[in-house]
């Protein structure tokens, strides 16, 4: 019975600290799956779809899917729109494009920006020691190339441009061009800052 009971204190203030993010308190979130390997999946999905939170998402994940075999953007933008994705006037979304329907008011997409072929923009992920949210912003005009990834907690500034194949896990300043071969550079670079302890 302690146990079942700690399990349940864990739950509730992990859920408590998600409502609270949910509400537009901060940029990122993450809680540790504090339990045994038998229990994750319980343990998140009592945090993240209580009670009918679980079918709410499933109804979502359905019209995020369609959204995703849909090749004609403005049925994609209208799809994406009726599961609570922000998405602006004149947005372009092109075909393989994923938008992640777990947390889609996470999701913000400017007016008149273009998410190229393939981009994946994930709010969530699970390392799994812990669970981790973050919102994207992506902002006005800006153009995501194809085959990129967007992680939680990233805003991408107005009239930027992320060339493709980029995972971008910074934020990136309005009317900057950001190249695969910039991000490899700068991974490099702090690599090697941190082998020589500066």
């Amino acid at each position: 019975m302690g146990s079942h009971k700690l399990f349940s204190e864990k739950v509730s203030s992990n859920r408590q600290l998600l409502l609270e993010f949910l509400k537009g308190k901060g940029k990122k979130l993450e809680f540790e799956i504090d339990c045994g390997i038998e229990e994750r999946i319980r343990f998140i999905y009592s945090i993240i779809f209580p009670g009918m939170g679980k079918f709410l998402f499933y109804l979502r994940f359905l019209i995020a899917r369609i959204a995703y075999y849909i090749d004609y953007s403005p049925a994609k933008v209208v799809l994406y729109r009726l599961i609570g994705m922000k998405i602006g006037k004149g947005v372009f979304i092109s075909p393989d494009v994923i938008l992640d329907p777990h947390f889609p008011g996470l999701i913000e997409i400017g007016d008149y920006s273009i998410i190229g072929w393939g981009t994946h923009l994930f709010c969530h992920e699970y390392s799994g020691a812990a669970y981790r949210l973050g919102r994207i912003s992506i902002g006005r005009g800006a153009v995501i190339g194809g085959l990129s990834i967007i992680r939680g907690g990233v805003t991408v500034g107005e009239n930027a441009q992320v060339a493709s194949t980029c995972i971008v896990y910074k934020d990136v300043p309005n009317n900057y061009y950001l190249d695969s071969v910039v991000l490899l550079n700068r991974a490099l670079l702090e690599v090697y800052k941190e082998d020589r302890g500066e």
